[in-house]
């Protein structure tokens, strides 16, 4: 246990000594806090993706249920009057199903990422020489 504790103390000294002075200036409640946000996070958004794939798949059942019920209806038209009330029933049922997914989708919330701790900015790098220019001579 003892050799445990020890190996996994000079691990963490590691990291710390080898991340900038941001992250090591952090506190261990900050740390906390930023994980447990990131930990609801990815819950919420298990949760959305879920929503919105049940809803598509809900869509693509009544789209094969309106092209089931346009193709029994075809059977069985013998006018073009019933052909052409086929034709609108599915159309309808297609236009039907797309906007109540699409209001779905908007009715839901997706959601926000936490944000990242600020960071120590970078030091800027010192500009690039020009390149020199040579003179170009043409072959004779």
């Amino acid at each position: 246990m003892k050799k445990f504790k020890i190996s996994s103390t000079l691990i963490a000294l590691a990291l710390i000594s080898g991340t900038g002075s941001a992250v090591a200036a952090d506190t261990v409640d900050a740390t906390k806090a930023r994980a447990s946000a990131q930990a609801t996070f990815q819950s919420e958004m298990g949760t959305y993706v879920t929503a919105v794939r049940a809803i598509r798949d809900t869509h693509r059942a009544a789209n094969v249920k309106a092209l089931a019920d346009f193709q029994s209806a075809l059977l069985v038209a013998t006018t073009d009057v019933q052909l052409q009330a086929a034709k609108d029933a599915l159309k309808t049922a297609h236009v039907a199903s797309e906007a109540t997914a699409k209001s779905a989708i908007a009715a839901l919330v997706k959601p926000v990422k936490p944000a990242k701790p600020a960071r120590a900015p970078k030091p800027a790098r010192a500009p690039k020489p020009a390149p020199a220019t040579a003179s170009v001579v043409p072959a004779a």
